[in-house]
């Protein structure tokens, strides 16, 4: 039955179907902050390599253990 605006039926499925948008509107907005989430982790992955690798502090740490095993060995 139509009684001159929408049916039951119809605005049911308009519903449902703002429903389903809101929905996908969300998982991409959650995908779209995963993607920066991860484009920042690697550039703090990037910097801190960086920065090891022009202080050679990976080296120096590296030789620190060592000695230290050494000496606990001998």
């Amino acid at each position: 039955m139509t009684t001159g605006t929408t049916t039951t039926t119809q605005t049911t499925r308009f519903a449902a179907g703002r429903r389903l948008l809101r929905r996908a509107t969300q998982s991409g907005q959650a995908t779209a902050e995963y993607a920066l989430v991860l484009l920042g982790v690697a550039l703090i992955a990037v910097l801190v390599l960086d920065w090891a690798r022009n202080t050679n502090m990976v080296s120096r740490l590296l030789n620190a253990v060592f000695r230290s095993i050494s000496k606990l060995i001998t």
